[in-house]
């Protein structure tokens, strides 16, 4: 068996002893096993017990695999059952479970449709992987009734690499699930923890605040692991912009939409934005492929640059992340229109394709394969072959464009560094969105951050 680490033995003691916790630590850092490790210790995967695990499409591949390995009972496979399907089929799952006991592996969606039958089962274990993509937000229907489901529940184990987006207050929905009456109130924690600027709009969370009291509060209720305790085990990961220019096409669009918010393109079509949020969400668009507002236009000035980019190398072996389904579409049929062994990632896809997809990229190693992935999609998958990833473009998320470098920034991968490219344009709405990105990350740091004695002790320097 591969070797444990200090950390993740921190990790699976933690579950341990609170039986209702968070294990947070950066993509690649290998969360998975800790959690199953601790599980089994319980005597919770036998194939008897009920356990439900939600996560995201990615990730159900990567349970199957790894529960029956860290188990160390390959039989273990027969009782994990993928819940997905039609109506008929899910009812006759959970019926099964609940008379028999197993493994149950959904989404958030298939959580929230079958949700009656799902709470007649009578769960020992609810477990949630990547919780922040489903359950961040209070208003989430997915979250009210998890928090419902979690009350009844004796163990309860979230997982994800992003516990914080830009203040303190997206970490209140894992505090409440892990002990819901300490953690009672959301505005309570607000102001606890957070600087709050009352407007004329409302309150206006613009930071965080008792800094101290809150790593005191993360490490008493949660299995937090610094990025600095991982490093070891992961690739330097660098992260590099690269300027790249609009073509007149885009140019002229750009120019109109912002001065007037619509455009009249060529074909005779139309490009409006009725609001400033829709203008936003346009000028990104534009700015990551233009085909994607409109068929009869171009690819734009990015895309150029990473065909010019690739038609230098031998065998281009890379992702291309992109925060628009419509735009990876595009570049997807550009680049096998351009006779590139190219694979798609994105939402919708199932467990098999997206095992299909990674499983031949890594195959293809050698001979030169592209991925062309959804920064949101991006979560749960090892690229652990592949050194260089291009970003056309960003999310407004700072944890997903984490995620998404954490693809190949992982535990095994091949590589001492791996590059992240940031494809910029200068003087648009780009700098705008770097500049936030930027400042979300100051904010996350002095959260995050922790005394050299514990990054020692989480790492098994010290006694």
């Amino acid at each position: 068996m591969e070797q444990e680490f200090r950390y993740q033995q921190y990790a699976r003691e933690k579950i341990l002893a609170r039986q209702k916790t968070a294990v947070i630590a950066v993509p690649g850092a290998g969360k998975t096993r800790p959690i199953i490790d601790a599980l089994n210790e319980m005597g919770l995967l036998d194939g008897h017990h009920r356990v439900l695990l939600l996560c995201t499409g990615p990730a159900a591949a990567t349970w199957v695999r790894q529960i029956p390995q860290w188990c160390g009972r390959p039989e273990l496979v027969r009782n994990i059952h993928i819940v997905r399907g039609a109506p008929g089929y899910r009812q006759a799952v959970w019926e099964v479970i609940g008379r028999s006991g197993g493994i149950a592996i959904t989404n958030s969606a298939v959580f929230l449709r079958d949700r009656e039958l799902i709470t007649r089962v009578g769960w020992d274990v609810l477990a949630a992987d990547e919780y922040h993509k489903f359950m961040r937000r209070r208003q989430s229907q997915t979250y009210k009734q998890f928090l419902k489901m979690s009350r009844h529940t004796h163990v309860v184990v979230l997982a994800t690499g992003s516990v914080i987006s830009r203040d303190p207050s997206s970490m209140f929905t894992a505090f409440q699930i892990v002990d819901p009456k300490y953690f009672s109130s959301y505005w309570r924690f607000v102001n606890t923890f957070c600087l709050v600027d009352e407007t004329p709009f409302g309150k206006d969370i613009i930071g965080p605040k008792n800094l101290a009291a809150l790593r005191e509060t993360m490490d008493r209720y949660l299995a937090y692991i610094p990025e600095e305790v991982i490093a070891d085990q992961l690739p330097e990961g660098r992260r590099q912009a690269v300027d790249v220019e609009m073509t007149e096409e885009q140019s002229k669009i750009y120019a109109e939409l912002s001065d007037n918010m619509l455009s009249i393109l060529d074909s005779g079509d139309l490009i409006i934005t009725p609001n400033a949020l829709t203008l936003l969400v346009r000028l990104r668009q534009l700015l990551c492929c233009p085909r994607a507002l409109d068929q009869s236009l171009g690819m734009g000035g990015g895309y150029e640059w990473l065909a010019d980019q690739f038609s230098t190398e031998e065998h281009p072996y890379c992702v291309v992340f992109v925060p628009f389904r419509r735009a990876a579409e595009c570049i997807y049929d550009e680049l096998t229109a351009d006779g590139y062994e190219t694979r798609l990632l994105m939402g919708g896809m199932d467990h098999n394709e997206v095992k299909w997809a990674v499983d031949s990229f890594r195959e293809r190693a050698s001979e030169g394969c592209i991925i062309v992935c959804t920064i949101q999609f991006a979560e749960s998958f090892d690229l652990e072959k592949c050194a260089t990833s291009y970003f056309l473009g960003y999310d407004y998320s700072l944890d997903q464009n984490k995620q998404a470098e954490g693809r190949t920034r992982r535990a095994i991968s091949e590589h001492k560094f791996v590059q992240w490219n940031y494809l910029r344009y200068a003087n648009t709405i780009d700098e705008t969105l770097v500049q936030k990105l930027n400042e979300d990350a100051v904010n996350v740091r002095r959260v995050l951050e922790r005394p050299a004695a514990l990054i020692a002790a989480l790492k098994g320097e010290t006694k």
